[in-house]
C-alpha cells in the first residue's frame, strides 16, 4: 500500500511532515527519532511493534483490541482508543496532546511495565519450557 499512502501524502501536502523509512533493522534507531507509536488497528493479537516501542521507553496510542489493553495502561503507559474510528482516534490523540509534557514519564512507565511482562530473553525461556515438556513426554513414554 506504500504507493497509495505516498499519493495521499502528496495530495494532502504533508511531504514535509511524513516520511516512509522502509525496512529498518535497528529498532532502537527508530525510537530515537520518534516519540509515540500510533496503532489504529481494527483487530490485533499482541503487536510486536507496541512491545518494541515500550521497551524503548515510548508510549503508544492504540485501539482497545486484541491484547493491547493487557500491556497498555490507559493514561499511564499510553492511551487506548475505543475503536478505529476517526472520532475515537481524534479524541484519544487529543488526550495525548493534552498530556504531551508527560510523554517522557509515560515512556519510562511503559518500559518498566513491559519488562514485567516480557522476559529479557524470551527465546531462552521458550526453549527451556519446550525442553522441559519434551523431557516430561519422554519420561512418560519410557516404561
Amino acid at each position: 500500500m506504500r504507493d497509495r499512502l505516498e499519493r495521499m501524502v502528496r495530495r494532502s501536502a504533508l511531504g514535509d511532515r511524513v516520511g516512509f523509512a522502509g525496512f529498518v533493522d535497528d529498532v532502537v534507531k527508530i525510537w530515537l527519532e520518534n516519540h509515540v507509536l500510533v496503532m489504529s488497528s481494527r483487530y490485533e493479537g499482541l503487536p510486536l511493534a507496541i512491545v518494541e516501542a515500550m521497551l524503548c521507553a515510548r508510549p503508544t496510542v492504540a485501539t482497545d483490541v486484541g491484547g493491547n489493553s493487557e500491556i497498555i495502561e490507559d493514561g499511564v503507559t499510553g492511551f487506548l482508543a475505543d475503536s478505529a474510528t476517526v472520532r475515537s482516534m481524534t479524541t484519544t490523540l487529543e488526550r495525548l496532546w493534552s498530556r504531551r509534557t508527560d510523554l517522557e514519564e509515560m515512556g519510562k512507565a511503559a518500559a518498566k511495565s513491559i519488562r514485567e511482562h516480557v522476559p529479557p530473553d524470551p527465546v531462552r525461556v521458550l526453549s527451556e519450557k519446550l525442553k522441559s515438556h519434551i523431557h516430561i513426554a519422554q519420561m512418560k513414554e519410557t516404561p
